[in-house]
């Protein structure tokens, strides 16, 4: 019960007293998480599942219900049920095994004794920017020290420059520094070179790539739809928008504005169309039993919890099925943010129809897998091209220069022969004469092409006597005829192609099956083809059209250009034909240009030239149409192949585009079939500022994106500053970064966080301009050698005495080892590369049943940023050292130390790999002449630090145990050096020395502090 007012006496004396206990006890810092940990799950925000009517996280209700009395704690009923003996009375309760400390109790009775003074929880406070304790230092480094000096403890020593450098590079770029970066910076520590050091890092392209990481993380940003067949999804485009934006320094509002609003921006760029990608990376299905209503459901919830954890540092999630136990975040907050969404062009379940004609389409083509798509500019695709038609050039210069006098009259009888067809044929194909088979009857049309009628079969079957009897490439034209289109019926189909040569055997034809090649030379379906589906079928291929009224011409190339003997003819049977016209033709030419195979109109001018040989391009033709070179054609076929992949430079991205907003309503426990719920409108959580519509029109992700960096807003630019913080220190300012709410942690520096969003604020929201602060400052620089003598003061190191030594993140381990060997590709950019993965992983996935093929060129060496990324099948390497499906929203990565860790860098054909070619780059250097020389280089490439003795003699130990080996075993030194791509065979070389220095930079590719930022 409540006492009677105090005396004015007394009042004194207890605020007196209040005044000093309140400097001792503060709510945010001590009281807070108690009642938050303790307390608030019965006695907090959620209504539904609060207790007594008794609501703990306001004061006012608290002291209405006696539960505080102000300056009273022996009167407060909290007091007394904590103190509590009887385990039914006790508070928390027993059952719920969270029982309070002596030293909780003191608190919280000090704490009210001191008049139970309430805060605003410190991340819902609009940050004012604080003034740093000291002016002689840089504002960091003030807040730093101010803490440290407070609990009396000396900061570490700035860190040596080899190692300071190395931590440098492997945190702006991801990548180690080269031996003479080292050198050149130890001969040099100046102030002035360290911020040379720093601003060359940050004007670094592979900036971007370092910066992208933890961004992707958060968007769940991944090269497959999740659920069900785990499809690929479009998505690549989105990634390298990240990385240019990164490098850009796209302030980080226009950034977000981008990727939440970007087409709803006036007139928006192929890149801001891009950037919405953001809302479509959510996990999506085509199972077919699945409930539209159900995963549109799913799709909208996906995207509040990443929003929340993106921008807000939050656990909105919870708030799905129930009023948040901890936050103020209330389920109508959570729908009225999935309300913004509400106007995304989308499916819950992607199945066919999703490619009939649908108004919200229009602009976009329907034959994309997960619409709406579009295509756009790949700056790696078109850089790509121009190295493979290069490379194309190149190795036909050499056959021919490499040409015996016979194979030269070979190719000149040949292309004498071939004259008279181009200049017949001005596109380099030819009808011939054909006879349709089946339907039995039909006669082509003069330009070849047959007729359909509604009511036809759709199997086709031509004979053809083509016209030039030497064969290598073969067309199929698709014609539109009137008013309906290409098909006859239906707005899609199938065609399957199957080749055969007939010949004539005792008087009966008889079919030989004849193989064409499109796209990967091992026949499955490329990974990205800018057109119509292409699969691979037994004896043919098959063709999948989805659009009625669009004409269609589909190139092929026999797998060796042959010529037709005597009396055979070519047959080609077409199942699944819905076309209402088809034309069939031959060509003894193949491009050596797949981007341009359609048209070979450019052959008759060279060919027809004085020398038509001396130009590549018409040579290669010659070599890909006639192969009297048979390693020059199996090159120029590998090439052929990459080059078509390539697409013209085009590439696929999923992209946000609006469409008439659907009705949002609050959904009781989540439960997506019960529509009794409110319906909302978009609109923020309640206890935040909101956002102001002045015309009364419904509120719009581009109103969303507005709010978010609004100078009032309290959560952003913490949460941008506190995560860029953990990625330079390893622990946040606020340790749990994806929540800023009670159950997270305060700030371990609240004044320095503050001051951080507001310089973050101020600055025009640059990232660069944050990092280089961070990085400059000496709490950065400082030794991350381990202190003894702070292990029970500061254990986890929380007040930054020191740095913070941790282990790369996955790509990274990946990128460090290819770049410490040699290997490593360092173009930006591009479709997902697949690096050597375990065989039979994809066994289990299914629509469709899969394979996984490796790169089998430069592309395997690419950066673990570029890996593919299948959700339901994470790379067994990236999942090893803890990179997330990214199946969900996620912020913060854990970092284990396993043993399959280490059987990764011993065992996977990539680390095996680069161990060959570190050991060939080592053996090649004429300055490294004996082991010692070569290991304490292996050690300094991979570390940054030469050995020590200790460290010499079990390297060399190590190597000539490996050469005794080896050259008692030449299989295994084989069978060693054969894992992998590169496959070094270089003769200068001695390969039982490769292979025994092999196994020594193995073992150093594996040390802890290789893979160590220290």
């Amino acid at each position: 019960m409540r006492t009677g007012t105090p005396s004015p006496i007394v009042l004194f004396a207890w605020l007196a007293l209040s005044s000093a206990r309140a400097a001792e006890v503060e709510f945010n810092r001590d009281v807070r998480p108690i009642l938050s940990d303790h307390c608030f799950r019965c006695h907090g925000p959620d209504s539904a599942q609060r207790k007594g009517e008794l609501r703990l996280d306001l004061r006012d209700a608290a002291i209405a219900r006696d539960a505080i009395i102000p300056g009273q704690p022996e009167a407060s009923l909290i007091v007394q049920r904590i103190r509590e003996h009887d385990p039914d009375a006790v508070m928390p309760p027993s059952d719920l095994h969270k029982p309070l400390s002596d030293s909780q109790r003191t608190t919280l009775e000090k704490w009210i004794a001191a008049g139970a003074p309430y805060q605003a929880h410190w991340a819902y406070v609009t940050p004012t920017k604080p003034t740093p304790p000291r002016t002689d230092i840089a504002p960091i480094d003030a807040f730093i020290a101010a803490r440290l000096s407070t609990a009396g403890i000396t900061p570490s020593p700035t860190a040596d420059p080899a190692t300071l450098l190395r931590r440098l590079s492997l945190d702006l770029i991801g990548l180690p520094p080269t031996p003479e970066e080292i050198a050149t910076f130890v001969a040099d520590p100046s102030e002035a070179a360290y911020e040379r050091a720093v601003d060359r890092l940050l004007s670094s392209p592979h900036y971007g790539e370092r910066m992208a990481v933890p961004w992707l993380d958060v968007v769940r940003y991944a090269d497959t739809v999740g659920y069900h067949g785990d499809q690929n999804l479009h998505a690549f485009p989105y990634r390298d928008y990240v990385v240019d934006s990164f490098n850009a320094d796209l302030p980080f509002d226009r950034f977000a504005t981008e990727q939440l609003a970007g087409d709803l921006l006036p007139n928006p760029t192929p890149q801001q169309l891009t950037a919405t990608a953001f809302l479509r990376l959510n996990m999506v299905t085509r199972e077919g039993g699945a409930q539209d209503k159900e995963y549109l459901a799913k799709y909208a919830a996906d995207r509040v919890r990443t929003f929340g954890t993106a921008f807000l540092g939050s656990t909105v999630g919870c708030a799905e099925c129930h009023d948040h136990k901890y936050d103020p975040f209330q389920t109508r907050d959570f729908y009225r943010l999935a309300a913004f969404y509400s106007d995304l062009v989308q499916w819950g379940v992607y199945t066919d129809y999703a490619y009939t004609p649908n108004p919200d389409l229009v602009g976009f083509s329907n034959d994309h897998p997960f619409p709406p798509e579009i295509d756009v500019e790949s700056p790696y695709l078109k850089a790509r091209i121009d190295k493979l038609r290069a490379a194309i050039a190149e190795r036909a210069k050499r056959a021919l220069a490499e040409a015996s006098d016979e194979e030269r009259r070979k190719l000149a009888t040949w292309s004498e022969a071939r004259l008279g067809f181009v200049t017949a044929y001005a596109d380099g194909f030819a009808s011939g004469n054909q006879t349709v088979l089946e339907p039995a009857g039909r006669a082509p049309r003069e330009d070849g092409a047959i007729v359909f009628e509604p009511g036809d079969p759709e199997k086709t079957r031509i004979e053809i006597t083509p016209a030039d009897r030497h064969l290598a490439s073969i067309r199929f034209d698709l014609l539109p005829e009137g008013e309906s289109g290409v098909l006859r019926q239906g707005n899609d189909a199938f065609f399957r192609f199957a080749f055969a040569l007939r010949t004539m055997k005792d008087g009966k034809p008889e079919d030989a099956p004849l193989r064409v090649r499109r796209g990967e030379a091992t026949d499955h379906q490329p990974r990205y083809y800018n057109g119509h589906e292409i699969r691979g079928i037994v004896g043919g291929w098959s063709l999948r059209v989805k659009d009625k009224q669009r004409g269609l011409s589909a190139c092929f190339q026999f797998e060796r250009p042959f010529e037709l003997p005597d009396g055979a003819s070519l047959v080609v049977t077409i199942e699944g034909n819905r076309a209402r016209a088809l034309r069939v033709r031959t060509s003894p030419f193949a491009s050596c240009d797949p981007l341009a195979f359609d048209d070979l109109t450019p052959l008759r001018e060279r060919i027809t030239s004085p020398t038509p040989w001396n130009d590549p391009w018409t040579a290669a033709i010659g070599l890909r149409s006639s192969s009297f070179d048979l390693d020059a054609f199996q090159e120029l076929v590998t090439l052929d192949r990459s080059l078509r992949e390539c697409d013209g430079g085009l590439a696929k991205v999923v992209i946000a585009q609006p469409r008439a907003p659907r009705e949002t309503r609050v959904l009781p426990r989540g439960d997506w079939q019960n529509e009794s719920g409110e319906v909302v409108e978009p609109g923020v959580p309640s206890f935040l500022p909101q956002i102001q519509v002045t015309d009364g029109r419904r509120a719009t992700r581009l109103d969303l994106a507005t709010w978010l960096f609004a100078p009032e807003n309290p959560l952003p630019s913490r949460v941008i500053v506190n995560r860029l913080w953990k990625q330079f220190f390893g622990n946040a300012l606020s340790a749990v970064v994806d929540d800023l709410g009670l159950q997270g942690e305060a700030p371990s520096h609240p004044e320095l966080l503050d001051w951080l969003a507001c310089e973050f604020r101020d600055s025009g929201f640059r990232v660069k301009s944050i990092v280089k602060r961070i990085v400059m400052s000496e709490t950065y620089r400082r030794a991350s050698t381990r202190r003894l003598d702070l292990a029970d003061i500061d254990p986890g190191n929380r007040l930054l005495a020191s740095q913070n030594p941790r282990r790369l993140d996955a790509e990274f381990v990946r990128d460090n080892a290819l770049a410490i060997s040699g290997l490593l590709d360092s173009t930006l950019g591009g479709p997902p590369a697949m690096p050597w993965q375990p065989p039979r992983l994809y066994e289990h996935l299914q629509f469709p049943d899969r394979d996984y093929y490796p790169d089998r060129d430069e592309r395997q060496w690419r950066r673990g940023l570029y890996a593919h990324w299948q959700r339901t099948f994470l790379h067994p390497m990236l999942a090893n050292f803890d990179a997330p499906s990214r199946e969900e929203c996620s912020a913060a990565r854990s970092l284990a130390n396993t043993p399959q860790q280490a059987l990764t860098l011993l065992n996977d054909d990539t680390f095996v790999e680069a161990a060959h070619a570190f050991a060939a780059t080592l053996l090649s250097d004429s300055r490294l002449a004996d082991d010692r020389a070569r290991i304490d280089e292996a050690l300094l490439r991979a570390r940054g630090r030469s050995g020590d003795a200790a460290e010499h003699a079990i390297l060399e130990r190590t190597l000539s145990e490996a050469r005794t080996r080896f050259q008692a075993d030449e299989k295994a030194r084989d069978a060693f050096l054969g894992i992998g791509l590169s496959r070094r065979t270089d003769r200068a070389l001695d390969r039982t020395e490769l292979a025994a220095l092999a196994v020594v930079t193995r073992v150093i590719l594996n040390l802890h502090e290789c893979i160590t930022r220290n």
